[in-house]
């Protein structure tokens, strides 16, 4: 019999050092993650990224690329007819689908207004300030009311979401 309550109280012994010696249970909870928006950013780098868009205005001006390097972005542009072509200079918007809004820089291979080259597929450039690398889609617009505006293009809403970049 005192080996029973022996037995008894070292199994009771045992349990109790099992017991106290166990880490705490930890309690797991689901909790449900919110869905995020996936926001597709682009690494730019001193190389340009190219993609190629082949937007076109009233079936006379192609923007045929976009290239965008840490330092500007660049656009190409052609006429499919002959025409006398010039860039306006300050009337000239080039914005994202953000709300910014980019600097001209330059252009090459076309005068700046009022100075006008005749010319058809023949590339001409528009370089700006960096688009940002969130940006979607972008605008390009020729102020109608500018000095010098004849037929002034417009771009609106070019999507970058199908773009190759190379």
């Amino acid at each position: 019999m005192q080996r029973i309550h022996r037995f008894i109280w070292l199994v009771v012994f045992e349990c109790f050092l099992v017991v106290s010696c166990s880490s705490q249970t930890t309690q797991v909870t689901d909790t449900p993650t919110e869905a995020k928006e996936v926001i597709t950013k682009r690494n730019w780098s001193m190389t340009p990224q190219c993609c190629d868009l082949n937007a076109e205005f009233l079936g006379v001006v192609v923007l045929r690329e976009i290239c965008i390097s840490e330092t500007e972005t660049k656009l190409k542009l052609h006429t499919k007819d002959w025409k006398r072509v010039c860039v306006l200079k300050e009337g000239m918007v080039f914005r994202d689908d953000l709300g910014n809004q980019y600097s001209f820089l330059k252009s090459e291979g076309v005068e700046l207004c009022p100075k006008r080259t005749k010319m058809k597929d023949t590339p001409f450039y528009l370089s700006f300030e960096s688009l940002s690398s969130t940006a979607t889609s972008f605008d390009l617009i020729e102020d109608k009311n500018a000095k010098h505006a004849h037929k002034p293009w417009i771009f609106e809403t070019v999507d970058l979401t199908h773009c190759q970049w190379k």
